[in-house]
Formats: C-alpha cells, structure tokens, sequence
C-alpha cells in the first residue's frame, strides 16, 4: 500500500515538473518564434513578388543609370535599373533591370527594348518629356515560343510597335532615293503608312523596302495596286500652262511613298503580307499600262548617239512600241570602224499585226513577219524628239528606197536594220548644200555685175531718158488727137452723131418691116406662089 502511495506520488511529481518546465519553455521562446515565421513568411513573399532579372546590350547606354533609370511600356513602369557595366571587351554596355511580375510571359526572342531620347525630326516629335525626367528605357513586349533573359537593345525607334494594327508588303527599286526610315505612305493625300526598313537586294540590283500599311488602308492592297515616290514636285506643262503636284510638305522636304489602284488589264486580287510591288519615279510612270510580254532586238548605228538616254521612247509613227534598255560603243582598231549597238525593248501587247494577230499571243519573235517588214523597207532611225534639250529616241517606219537588208541574229537576238537619223541626214544635207555653193564661181560673177551695172550707166541708162522724152512727146500728141476725137466724134452735136442716129431709126424701121413680112408668112405660106 505504501508502495503504491509512493509511486503515485512519484508520477505525479514528475508530470508536475513536466507541466512546469513546458510553461516556462513557450513563455519564453513564443516571440522569437513568431518573428521567425513572419520573416519567413515576408521573404516567401517579397521571392513570389519579385519580377525577373533581365540584361540589355545597348552600344551605348547615354543618360542611363542604376536605381534610376526605369523600363516603360505604354508610360506605366514595367521594370527598373538595377545596375550599368560594360562587356569583357568594352565593345557595349551591358544594362541590368529587374522587370515586373507580370512582364515575365513577354520575355520572348520577339521583345524588343530601346533608349528613349529627345528626338525632333520633321517626320515626328518624341521623347520630349525626357528633356525633365530624363532619359528612360521602352519596352515593345510580345509573347514567343522561348523565355529570353538577354536582349540586344537597338539603336534606333521603331518605326511601328507590335499592337499596331496593319500589314507589311515590300517595295523594290532601283535606289533608295530620298527615301528614309518612318517616311510616310499617301493613298489620295491621306497618311496610310510609313516605312519600316530598306536594305540591298541579293543580287545587288537593286533596293528592298519593306513598308508597313495601316488599317483600314491594308484592305486596299489588291496584286495590281502601284506605288510609286512622291518626294519632291512633279511638274507638267501642258495647254492649260504648269501643273505643279506634290503630296505633302513632309514629302517634298524627307521624301515619302504614295499608291493607288489604277484601271489594269490584270485581274484584282488581295495582296498577301509580305508581297512584293514595284516603285515606280512618278505617278505617270505607274499610272501607265504595263505588260507582261517583251521582246528584245539589237540596232547598230555609226553615228553619234548624243542625247540618247535608257529609257527613251521605241516608237512607231509616233505610237510607243517600247524603250532602249542599253547602248555601248564597240570599235575595231584594224578597220579604224566603230559603232553603237543599241537594246530596245519591244512590247508586242501593245500592237496587233494582221492577218498573224493569233500568232501574237505566242512568245518569242514571228520570223517570218518581221523579215517581209525589213523587205518592205521596216527600219530603225534616230530621231529628235525635243529642239530645246536634244533628246533622242528610236523611230521605226516604214522607208521607200533604201538599200536591201536581210534578217540576222547577233548574240542571240534579231538586228533590226538602220537608216542614218534625222541630225545625220541633216548634217549631210548642209553639208552638200555647203559643197555647192563653193563651187558656185562668185568672184567672176561680181564682176560681170560690175561690168553690166556700169554698162547701165553709161549707155542704157541715156537711152532709156530719151525713150522716155519721147514717150511723153507721144502723150502730148495723143491727148490732142484725143480732144478732137471727142469734139469731132464724142460731143452730141456732131454731124457724126447726127448721121448715126438717122441711121439707127432707118434700121429700127427696117427691121420691123422685116418682121411684119415674116409674120404673115408664117400665116399665108401660100401667098408666095398666089401673091397676096
């Protein structure tokens, strides 16, 4: 019994101790516990809120600075600075940001990030607000197949951000012309687009520019649509005097693109993105009907080409038939013999030649036609088609006697056979004039003139006094005879006068006598055998 009291009383005592010992343990670590779960539970917080770290390499990172500089997207905040260093080999600035938690999705290869600065230009006007807050760093986000930590930033703004809405086409020409990045694209003098960028074909050729139209402007982009520049001022002189034609001041001083959609034979169609149009110098370039079939042809001529330029008229009877490609100058040192081979460029589209107006449609050259033409006299020949510049182009007619040629190829290509221009035949003609005159004996001639004219003098001249003299002897004379011809013959008392007046009556009387006996024969035929 008494063990049984004693370890009782054991248990309790030590269960006692426990209770106590547990009281003074929770009294005096609660508050550092506590403190430590909070902090934990801050630090799980501020790592569930913090946003990525990303880097940016700009070539040069002017106005940038850590802890200040911060990363907007449509002027809210999307990032900030964190720290500004330069690469292992000092060729860039590297820039380190952390962005929002939100931003993380956009971190694609197709982000894009660039320093904003004070830029005044006649195309726009941006960035001024950084002139009081200083510089800062855009982001233009759009979401990837890949999260991306490092960037490379770019050097210039681009020209339009990714929720702009519209499409891109490309442009080729021949130069870039006074065209820049951002110059804008007119459709009927409205802003319907600008460009994006140009670089070099991959022949070398020619130039590439991709534009960018805005909607609703994209919708009129049909496979026919025609773009052509409109920098600087286009000038016509017509009847009505000088048309002067520009699309925009923008354009006349930076250079700007414009386009439209002209009456074509080809069927309207919606462009796709990305297609590619022509630029064309002027409206009235582009305005014009354009084919699709071309035929080429060589013309020799051996005299001078001076005023000829590419692109000059091909024409015949004053129809545009084509346009010279090239010309180059060939010689030979032997023969002391040079001459120019010129490349026209014919469109057979543009003419219809009966009865083969089936075989017209076909590609390449009709031998056979082209070779009757050359018998009948078909040829080539230089012609001025401005007194004032001097500008050449090529004529093709039709000429009556002129020396025999037959068809033959050179380089692949049919010669069409020449007759010397128009200047040559004039030059030849004066200088034939020129010939005959020289021989024409002058200085023999002055001086039988001298001989005549002093002849004149001395002999014909007197002569000719007294022949008139004489000849005002005459009217003296005459007016005399004159008046006694009126006295004797004219005035109305003369005896003359007289006499005839009697006879007049004594005629008058006979002939009505006459008639009278006419008469009645006519009535009694018989009386010339009865008698009356």
């Amino acid at each position: 019994m008494k063990q049984e009291n004693s370890h009782f009383s054991s248990e309790n005592i030590e269960e006692a101790l426990w209770q106590e010992k547990r009281k003074r343990i929770s009294a005096v670590w609660i508050v550092p516990i506590v403190a430590l779960i909070v902090g934990a539970w801050l630090i799980v917080s501020n790592i569930n809120a913090k946003g990525p770290v990303i880097q940016i390499t700009f070539q040069s990172a002017e106005g940038v600075k850590a802890g200040k500089t911060v990363i907007k997207y449509k002027d809210i905040e999307v990032g900030k600075v964190t720290n500004v260093a330069f690469n292992k080999d000092l060729s860039s600035v590297i820039v380190t940001a952390e962005m929002t938690k939100n931003m993380k999705p956009y971190l694609s290869e197709k982000s894009k990030f660039w320093i904003m600065k004070a830029r005044v230009g006649l195309n726009q006007v941006e960035g001024l607000d950084t002139l009081l807050s200083g510089v800062y760093i855009v982001m233009d986000p759009e979401k990837g197949l890949q999260e991306k930590k490092e960037f490379e930033g770019l050097d210039t703004i681009p020209v339009i951000s990714t929720d702009e809405k519209g499409t891109r086409y490309f442009l080729k020409a021949q130069d870039i012309g006074s065209i820049d990045l951002g110059s804008p694209i007119y459709y009927k003098r409205l802003n319907a687009g600008r460009v994006i960028s140009y670089h070099l074909s991959k022949d070398s050729r020619s130039v590439e520019i991709e534009i960018f139209i805005k909607a609703p402007f994209d919708k009129l982009i049909y496979n026919n649509t025609r773009f052509w520049n409109a920098s600087g001022i286009t000038a016509n002189i017509g009847a009505d005097g000088v048309e002067l034609h520009t699309e925009s001041l923008t354009a006349l001083l930076t250079g700007g693109l414009a386009f439209d959609n002209f009456i074509t034979q080809q069927k309207e169609e919606k462009a796709s993105k990305g297609h590619y149009f022509t630029l064309y110098q002027t409206q009235k370039e582009a305005k014009a009907l354009h084919y699709n079939r071309e035929l080429y042809f060589w013309v020799y001529f051996q005299s001078s080409v001076r005023g000829l330029s590419e692109g000059a008229p091909v024409e015949f009877r004053g129809v545009k038939i084509g346009e010279v490609v090239s010309f180059s100058l060939i010689g030979n040192a032997d023969a002391a013999k040079f001459e120019i081979p010129i490349l026209i460029k014919i469109e057979p589209e543009r003419f219809m030649i009966l009865p083969h107006k089936n075989k017209n449609s076909k590609k390449g050259v009709n031998e056979s036609v082209l070779q009757k033409l050359i018998e009948k006299g078909f040829r080539a020949q230089l012609k001025s088609g401005n007194l004032l510049t001097g500008e050449l182009y090529i004529d093709l007619d039709m000429y009556q006697n002129v020396p025999s040629a037959t068809l033959v190829k050179k380089e692949g290509l049919y010669v069409l056979p020449a007759v010397p221009g128009t200047i040559e035949s004039l030059k030849s003609d004066i200088q034939t004039l020129l010939d005959r005159l020289a021989s024409v004996p002058f200085e023999e001639i002055g001086k039988e003139l001298q001989m005549s004219i002093k002849d004149l003098r001395t002999s014909t001249i007197p002569k000719i006094d007294a022949t008139i003299q004489s000849t005002d002897s005459m009217m003296k004379n005459a007016g005399t005879t004159i008046k006694v011809l009126q006295k004797n013959y004219l005035d109305s008392n003369a005896e003359i006068n007289k006499k005839i007046i009697k006879l007049i009556e004594e005629m008058t009387k006979t002939s009505r006598s006459v008639k009278n006996l006419s008469d009645y024969l006519e009535r009694h035929p018989d009386s010339l055998l009865k008698g009356k």
